[in-house]
């Protein structure tokens, strides 16, 4: 028989920060075209954010006898003259999102947005600083850089309910979360091009470009794709169809109960027809929902299997789990201790288990947790519609400072206090900025820092150079306070703590040595409590 045709792997180098707007759609259905017309090519896209994750490797790196070819996707201003080679994708216009009630007649024009507050998520370089030009260009002012990512739009939407938020028309698509959105247009908006460029241009790179351009140029007001059933639905399914109460069934996945049901009317909603018929006391299974339950049940079943059997025991413990964990401020510090610790002890019992450590501020590990990126996440605050559990660990936050500056007198500080004065601290993508802007704005106080550090090594540096004070916990920088180089003042009216929790994705179960992380952890984190 004639061998089959070479392989061939396409490299997409995607130089933009991950979104789920309309550039990624576009790029799962090129892919999908290409599938149908060249079963040849494995198309790879490599998104920006993967390329410091240094557990990420893509599959195809480790194929051999492949036919290798690249493309690169990025950003160029729209008024920049193009290589030869270069073949713009999309011209995409800047607007203001924001969210109105479906039966709006007359939304408000861009006049009447500017007048108002604007926000702009964090996105590319090359983005911000276009919008910046556009805003001193224009003469607006007041406009506030989040450090939201651009996956998050829809939440950025909903936390600043009385902003526009100004971003690319391509990131405003028709997906879960941007319902009633409006996309606005902006005054002479600037432009940014999306541009492909082959290093060396051939007849896959050349396919792959039409099918991308052409599912860009494609009805941006299409209806949602058909959302997929995974895993977390056929697991919420099995609890209710089992307990027959949703109510039950929640607290059984230790999940709200709205949220439960939402997850159970995108299942409903993928199947095509209910599958319970909702009663006062209850609920029963429809026709639909007994023949689904047959599969579900089979299809958790084998996956627990796969994860928890006897048998896989020692796969198991050959398998990698990739921790993240929060910034430190240096070796010394209370929870790097306890934390280094556990995995100690959980290597021990696992001695072919590879641990992965990543570290990373709040949100980005919420953020890494959902796209799977780590297995496990220990954060300082508790998330919105996440699996989470309780390390047992409290501890008052202090402001922190530099004993030769006598910034403060002894004793506690009220937080109205702190507040006049100069301050240090984390962006509000750490948990720890989260928790002292809540209590603020719950006291009508105002945190306005002199300088945002996310390094916290460095913000402990600087309270020795300047006359400034940065919040921590008081177990972050123990040995210095002890020494008498820094001095703790707790922080009252309203004290604030840090609660610790691990967090997990509701698409999977725990793995045995992930529990075991967590159940020492608490342990250790009992053991070493400061009794005061």
């Amino acid at each position: 028989a004639a061998a089959g045709p070479q392989l061939k792997h396409l490299v997409v180098d995607i130089n933009l920060s991950f979104t789920i707007g309309g550039i990624s759609k576009a790029l799962r259905i090129a892919i999908e075209k290409m599938a149908n017309e060249r079963a040849d090519v494995f198309v790879d896209p490599q998104w920006k954010d993967e390329k410091d994750l240094p557990h990420l490797r893509p599959p195809a790196n480790d194929w051999n006898g492949l036919d290798r070819y690249h493309l690169a996707i990025g950003l160029g201003e729209a008024a920049q003259r193009r290589p030869k080679h270069d073949t713009v994708l999309l011209s995409d216009p800047w607007v203001f999102a924001f969210r109105l009630p479906a039966a709006t007649r007359v939304p408000p024009d861009a006049a009447e947005l500017i007048a108002g507050r604007i926000v702009v998520p964090m996105l590319a370089p090359p983005l911000i600083e276009q919008a910046d030009r556009y805003f001193t260009r224009h003469k607006i002012t007041g406009v506030r850089f989040l450090n939201d990512h651009p996956g998050d739009l829809p939440r950025t939407i909903d936390d600043y309910p009385d902003a526009a938020v100004f971003v690319p028309r391509s990131l405003i698509s028709a997906r879960l979360g941007l319902s009633n959105v409006i996309a606005v247009a902006a005054q002479h908006p600037p432009t940014m091009d999306v541009i492909a460029r082959a290093t060396k241009p051939n007849a896959v790179t050349n396919l792959f470009v039409r099918h991308l351009k052409r599912a860009l140029e494609g009805d941006r007001l299409a209806r949602p794709e058909r959302p997929l059933v995974s895993l977390r639905q056929i697991h919420y399914f099995n609890l209710i169809h089992r307990v027959r109460r949703i109510s039950a069934a929640a607290r059984g996945a230790n999940i709200s109960q709205p949220a439960l049901s939402e997850q159970l009317r995108k299942l409903e909603s993928s199947l095509g027809g209910e599958l319970f018929e909702r009663n006062d006391d209850g609920v029963i299974p429809t026709a639909r929902g007994d023949r689904f339950a047959r599969f579900a049940t089979m299809i958790e079943a084998g996956f627990r299997h796969l994860s928890t059997s006897d048998a896989g025991a020692a796969r198991l413990q050959g398998r990698r789990v990739v921790v993240g964990i929060l910034p430190s401020v240096n070796q010394h510090g209370f929870l790097v201790n306890r934390i280094t610790d556990a995995i100690i002890e959980v290597q021990a019992k696992y001695p072919t288990l590879k641990l992965v450590v990543q570290e990373a501020p709040n949100g980005t590990l919420q953020d890494w947790v959902i796209r799977g990126l780590v297995g496990v996440a220990i954060v300082e605050t508790t998330l919105p519609h996440m699996p989470r559990l309780p390390l047992g660990s409290s501890e008052g936050l202090a402001a922190i400072v530099h004993a030769s500056h006598r910034l403060l007198p002894p004793g506690p500080v009220r937080l109205s206090d702190l507040a006049q004065l100069r301050l240090a601290l984390p962006t509000n993508r750490f948990g720890l900025r989260q928790l002292l802007e809540n209590a603020a704005s719950e006291r009508d106080v105002r945190i306005d820092p002199l300088m945002e550090i996310d390094a916290l090594p460095m913000a402990v540096s600087l309270l020795a150079r300047q006359a400034v004070c940065t919040v921590l916990p008081p177990s972050a920088v123990a040995r210095e306070i002890e020494s008498g180089d820094l001095t703790a003042h707790p922080i009252i009216d309203p004290p604030i703590a840090r609660r610790l929790y691990m967090i997990y994705s509701g698409e999977r179960t725990l793995s045995e040595p992930e529990r075991g992380l967590v159940n020492t952890l608490r342990r250790k984190l009992s053991e070493h409590r400061d009794p005061s």
